[in-house]
Formats: C-alpha cells, sequence, structure tokens
C-alpha cells in the first residue's frame, strides 16, 4: 500500500496489495426473505434547474436487506451481497461498448504465475458497464528486474514512467496500482507487480485486476465533468469508501463460488489487521475511523488500511441494501456535483450521519466474528 507514492504523484493512485493470513468461515445464511422492490429511477432536484436521474439496479424478485436489518440478519448480509453481484455480472456479460480497448503490456523477464490477467480484467470491466468508463485501460505487470523497462513503456506509452515505481519496494515489486490518467484523454492505468512469492496467495488470481479496475472506473465517472478527474475522485471520497468498492467488487467476481467468497472474505479481513492502535473494532473505533475518513485527507491516515476491512464490509452492507453497484452510482451523484454526504443520502435513503453509527455496529460484529472463527 505504497501511501507516500500516492501522495507525491499529482496524478492518481489507489492500490490493491497482498493479504496476509488463511482463516475461513463456512457458509451459515438462512433464507430469509427480506425481498425490497422500488421504482426503476427517482428524479431527485440537485439545484433549483438541474434534476438528476437515481438508477436504482435492484430487481423485484431479489433479497436485500434494511439498515435496521444488518445486525439481525448478520449471516444474509454477504450472500445477498454476492447474489447481487452474480446477477449483475449474467446480465452485463455481454461487452457493449465497442470502442474500449485492453492494452497489457509484460516485462521481458517477467514470469507471469496467472495467465489470465486480461479475462479478468475484462470481466470487471464488464460488470461497470452501464457506468462512465475510460476508452482504453492499459496495464503493465513487471517485476523487480524490469522496472526499468516499465518506466521506458510508461513515458512512451504517453504516460510518466515513475508511475511505474508505485507497486515497488525494497528490491521487490508486489503491490498493484489504479487509476485514470491526470492528462487527457485520461485512459486508465494499472501498474502490477510481480513477484513470484505472491503465487500462493488466492487474491492475486482475478480479485486484484478487478479491485484495480474498479479503481479506474471510479476516477472514470468525472471524466468531463472535472480538468483532473482522478484528483476530483480522491477529493471527494473517504478512503474507507475508496478502497470498500474495489475490494468489494474484486472479492465478489474474482472467485467462483459463495464458498470461496467466504474463505478469501475471512482471510481479508483478518489479514489486513494491523498494529495497535489500529487493531481494536469495537463500534465506538469503527465510528470514529468513519469520522477520520475525511475525502482528499485520509489518504495520509496511518490506518488507510482499514478501507481493505473495515470499508469492505461496509460497502458489502451497502450492497445488501441496495444493490451491488448502489455505491457506484453514488460516485456518478458526486460527480454531477454533489458531496460525498449528499450523495449517501439519495442512494440509500438514510443520511450518512445516521447510519454510521449502525455500520459500526455491524461491522463490529462482523470482524470480531471472523477473528474468533
Amino acid at each position: 500500500m505504497k501511501k507516500y507514492l500516492i501522495i507525491s504523484f499529482l496524478l492518481f493512485f489507489t492500490c490493491g496489495g497482498s493479504q496476509d493470513g488463511n482463516n475461513e468461515v463456512a457458509s451459515s445464511s438462512n433464507n430469509i426473505d427480506t425481498t425490497t422492490t422500488v421504482q426503476d429511477t427517482t428524479t431527485t432536484t440537485v439545484q433549483d434547474t438541474t434534476t438528476t436521474t437515481i438508477v436504482k439496479n435492484k430487481c423485484d424478485d431479489c433479497e436485500y436487506v434494511s439498515i435496521g436489518e444488518l445486525s439481525t440478519y448478520i449471516n444474509n448480509v454477504p450472500q445477498f451481497a454476492w447474489n447481487d453481484y452474480q446477477r449483475i455480472s449474467n446480465e452485463n456479460i455481454k461487452f457493449e461498448n465497442k470502442t474500449f480497448e485492453i492494452i497489457l503490456n509484460t516485462g521481458p523477464s517477467t514470469d507471469l504465475y496467472f495467465l489470465d490477467n486480461e479475462q479478468y480484467i475484462q470481466k470487471g470491466i464488464s460488470f461497470w458497464q452501464n457506468f462512465s468508463l475510460p476508452e482504453k485501460y492499459y496495464g503493465f505487470f513487471y517485476n523487480y528486474g524490469d522496472l526499468d523497462w516499465a518506466i521506458n513503456e510508461l513515458n512512451s506509452s504517453g504516460f510518466e514512467g515513475d508511475m511505474a515505481r508505485a507497486p515497488c519496494r525494497d528490491g521487490v515489486c508486489s503491490g498493484a496500482n489504479s487509476g485514470i490518467y491526470q492528462r487527457p484523454p485520461h485512459f486508465g492505468v494499472g501498474t502490477f507487480g510481480i513477484n513470484n512469492a505472491d503465487s500462493i496467495d488466492a487474491y492475486r488470481y482475478g480479485p486484484l485486476h478487478i479491485h484495480e479496475v474498479t479503481h479506474s472506473v471510479v476516477a472514470a465517472q468525472w471524466i468531463g465533468n472535472a480538468r483532473n478527474p482522478q484528483q476530483s475522485a480522491n477529493d471527494a471520497s473517504p478512503c474507507w469508501l475508496n478502497e470498500g468498492i474495489a475490494h468489494a467488487a474484486g472479492l465478489s467476481l474474482g472467485v467462483g463460488t459463495y464458498e470461496e467468497y467466504l474463505d478469501i472474505r475471512s482471510s481479508q479481513v483478518t489479514g489486513r489487521h494491523i498494529k495497535a492502535p489500529y487493531n481494536e473494532y469495537s463500534p465506538s473505533t469503527i465510528l470514529n475511523y468513519y469520522n477520520n475518513s475525511i475525502p482528499g485527507v485520509c489518504i495520509r491516515n496511518p490506518d488507510y488500511v482499514l478501507g481493505y476491512s473495515i470499508g469492505f464490509l461496509t460497502v458489502e452492507a451497502m450492497n445488501a441494501m441496495a444493490g451491488a453497484d448502489s455505491a457506484m452510482h453514488m460516485y456518478a451523484v458526486m460527480a454531477s456535483g454533489k458531496d460525498f454526504e449528499e450523495a449517501f443520502e439519495l442512494i440509500y435513503e438514510i443520511s450518512w450521519n445516521d447510519a454510521k453509527s449502525v455500520f459500526a455496529e455491524y461491522v463490529s460484529l462482523v470482524i470480531n466474528d471472523l477473528f474468533s472463527s
């Protein structure tokens, strides 16, 4: 998680690196019927003369929970969120954008342990195809020995070569960073460090790719709305949401079965555990974390990594409430000029001030349950 590089590059990057731990949790979902039906669209006044149409992508026969039911149906929340990801993914399996292009480059001495990079990048893009996308997505895959090659490749592709350093540290390239390039035409760019020691990590076999692509799609909502889409996205989003939406999509779409999802969900949450004072998960601590996740500022916080655990579980709950693409709808609203709290209330029909304490209680229960499993 090379946050110092995120800061030093004016351009963008948000990261999705490795995880530790291999805890498992079994499925214990009950078939509670909490189906919610809403209208296809709602129109909300943004300014006196402007309206925003918000698509509520929930289906009539799907299962969702209300925010007040999160703790009661704690074992159903991941199932409902997972199911909705699969529903939308199946609906979007045919990619309709004929102009979008994926361009991948691999270092000359880099030995890829995973060969389906393009397949999973495309899967992530296809899932988000109903939102604004960059015209192209460039992915660079390289080990530390090919770092100079990556710098040159980025330069020759019209980007800044030093972006290649973002996934690398102490003689190893192992992390990953993705976003939108700061200058037009604002292509998506991902740098993926390859280290053979990571080949045992299930997260590297699809979830990471979808996580990174999701970062680029988030920033793409500002294309045409801001001079520097990536900077505007960073300035609009709490850090828990920034990593939470990417991790929820990556883990949900990057594995093949719900049982695999529960396994990687557990290992990611417990594996992202960090040292005191950031390893205590009471509701009050989580609420304080939310309060300190101030857009444009929180990227410098030492607890940024909790976006992969607290943030992920919060977005998972939001997905179980309002659909697996609901958080991206919120980003689209923010790109139209609303701030986070205004956008949250438009999408979830409750104020963030009222919701965050409920989320804190729920997430505290989930994390403590996963650590005790």
